[in-house]
């Protein structure tokens, strides 16, 4: 089971009129707002995208989350979408999930997380030359969808999305293992979605996913990493490692400060001995 990580929710679902509209229905719902990868605004409305736009099967990608039959997800899927709760669109291989008015990136108030659009310009930089490898990639099963076009038409370019930079590298680094074209599986997907939701910096991620595949090969040079969640918990344990060491630095830089303080304490007793004497002498 992957580890369970925070996502925000607003307590106005809690209000009688959406329980009457959504009922069981809400876990598909929440999985959704858990999994929502960006924000787009489309004619005035906030639409959270799902993994990015990847196309999921209700009997091999959500009904196995549940632990419930199609019938019951598509169940679901009819209650939110006639009730404006999400939108869903065809793809050749399942269905492209949106959630109307999604609020999970508004007023985020972490530092780690308001730095993300200066990361995304750090990494257009420092990926220029992928990235000019991974537009020349593209779907053809997406490609040939229309519906698919008219969402790409308001959405932003992968350039300028973290989990299609991460997922198109996890993509070069796994197939360079296999020797062969490998894709992130619904999984994968969700897996980066969370490091993403723990507000590590896009451009750590892909530094440390290169750090991971380069370590494992290292150590197996017969073996390849079959799933995202392996680079996870590397890249998770690295950042924590990083957070702390940064931290300790800002430690010892307050304790510097204090000590300077310290240093001049005999200077500032001697003012107060003076005062004293100058006030009651």
């Amino acid at each position: 089971m992957p580890e369970s990580y925070p996502f925000p929710m607003y307590s106005g679902l809690l209000e009688p009129e959406h329980y009457k509209k959504i009922g069981s229905a809400i876990w598909l719902f929440l999985w959704c707002v858990s999994s929502t990868t960006k924000e787009v605004e489309r004619d005035g409305v906030n639409w959270g995208i799902v993994l990015g736009n990847k196309p999921l099967k209700i009997k091999e990608d959500i009904a196995p989350l549940f632990d419930v039959s199609e019938k019951t997800i598509s169940r679901w899927i009819k209650d939110l979408e006639n009730n404006g709760y999400i939108k869903t669109t065809r793809a050749p291989h399942g269905l492209i999930f949106s959630v109307k008015k999604s609020k999970k990136f508004i007023k985020r108030t972490d530092k780690n997380v308001s730095s993300q659009d200066s990361d995304k310009t750090k990494m257009s930089i420092l990926l220029d030359s992928d990235q000019t490898d991974l537009s020349e990639r593209t779907d053809k099963n997406v490609r040939c969808n229309k519906d698919i076009t008219e969402i790409n038409k308001n959405t932003t370019t992968k350039e300028n999305d973290p989990i299609d930079l991460i997922a198109e590298k996890y993509i070069d680094l796994r197939t360079m293992q296999e020797g062969k074209v490998v894709y992130p599986t619904t999984k994968d997907y969700e897996a980066i979605a969370q490091i993403i939701a723990r507000a590590v910096p896009p451009v750590q991620i892909i530094k440390l996913l290169e750090q991971c595949f380069e370590e494992y090969n290292k150590r197996n040079p017969n073996g390849s990493i079959k799933a995202f969640s392996y680079c996870e918990k590397y890249i998770l344990d690295h950042h924590a490692a990083l957070q702390a060491k940064e931290d300790a630095k800002k430690l010892a830089k307050r304790k510097g400060r204090v000590q300077s303080v310290k240093k001049n304490e005999p200077v500032n007793n001697l003012l107060d001995k003076y005062d004293f004497g100058t006030r009651f002498g």
